[in-house]
């Protein structure tokens, strides 16, 4: 079965089985570094929003050789699963004293993104390759976030100004989302205790984890929530004062939208191969969606000021399914 012929198999099997009460829409969907994906829109007419499911994963695990009937059962308990907020804020689109205290920024790759940033209100650094973006923070709990991304009909039905946005995010992102910096081990284990299903103790852990240091010594800064927190990077003060600490000038490896890594930088660190570490690492182990950049970042304890550091010969870019 060819794609497009799956994609409209999945929607008519789902709306046989859920009911004329439900409407079902196919859509493309453009995400992060303009990957498409194409989602499958489950309403209901009593229902203020409604769910979209990514089918992109579905269409490869059928390729794979799983049964299509089995394939509808995964569709149905993901829908089912994945109840929408009690209260959806919608009347927060409408009051601009609410709007104010939401708006945050994300991060992204610019030249990956750019018919993307024809679209929405954004802040461009071109010596950095780099642009931040808009949204809407709803809902950030140890459960869920719920964010709405800004475009230039929101900005302009708003009466705001792109400045006027980018004041308010750079307010509200870091009270929103406060910044975290820890040891590259101490990531790790953090990582391992929330995956494990059953907890890991700090003592099973040492026998899982060298206690030597580093060398040289590796740090993680994201935000609170771990998500899109490579926006952290341009939290006031963050970086000089992290340099400070260290008495030294950083490096940054931006290993996702959602986190970089940060070293102290010395002379005997080879920048050309961090550089080829950071482009091998996007392609084979960072989802193409969470990309941030190939490039490495250099930050001056001096200057104060953020630059590439190596150009990699390869960009970001995309490939769609």
């Amino acid at each position: 079965m060819v794609y497009e012929t799956f994609l409209e198999t999945v929607k008519h099997s789902l709306s046989e089985r859920l009911g004329p009460e439900y409407t079902l829409v196919l859509q493309p969907i453009t995400k992060n570094n303009g990957l498409i994906l194409h989602g499958l829109c489950i309403g209901k007419s009593d229902e203020r929003a409604a769910p979209t499911i990514y089918l992109n994963h579905f269409y490869e695990s059928y390729q794979n050789g799983r049964p299509f009937h089995a394939i509808l059962d995964d569709i149905m308990a993901l829908y089912q699963n994945s109840p929408l907020p009690v209260q959806l804020p919608i009347e927060e689109f409408l009051s601009q004293d609410q709007i104010m205290k939401k708006i945050i920024f994300r991060l992204i790759n610019e030249p990956a993104n750019r018919e993307l940033l024809k679209e929405v209100p954004h802040i461009s650094y071109p010596e950095l390759e780099l642009s931040i973006i808009f949204c809407l923070s709803f809902q950030n709990d140890e459960d869920s976030l719920l964010t709405a991304l800004i475009h230039n009909r929101h900005k302009k039905a708003w009466k705001l100004s792109t400045e006027e946005i980018y004041q308010a995010a750079k307010s509200n992102t870091p009270r929103l989302f406060p910044a975290r910096i820890r040891s590259l081990p101490d990531a790790i284990k953090e990582i391992a205790k929330k995956s494990s299903d059953n907890g890991i103790n700090e003592d099973t852990l040492k026998e899982f984890f060298d206690t030597a240091p580093l060398s040289p010594p590796m740090y993680v800064l994201s935000n609170s929530s771990g998500i899109n927190g490579a926006g952290c990077l341009l939290y006031e003060g963050i970086l000089k004062d992290f340099a400070s600490c260290c008495s030294s000038d950083l490096i940054i490896l931006p290993s996702s939208i959602h986190e970089v890594l940060i070293i102290p930088y010395n002379q005997e660190i080879s920048l050309d191969e961090l550089a080829e570490t950071v482009f091998s690492i996007n392609q084979e182990e960072v989802p193409e969606e969470d990309r941030l950049s190939n490039h490495i970042y250099f930050f001056s304890k001096d200057s104060n000021k953020l630059s590439i550091s190596f150009t990699s010969s390869a960009p970001i870019g995309t490939k769609n399914p």
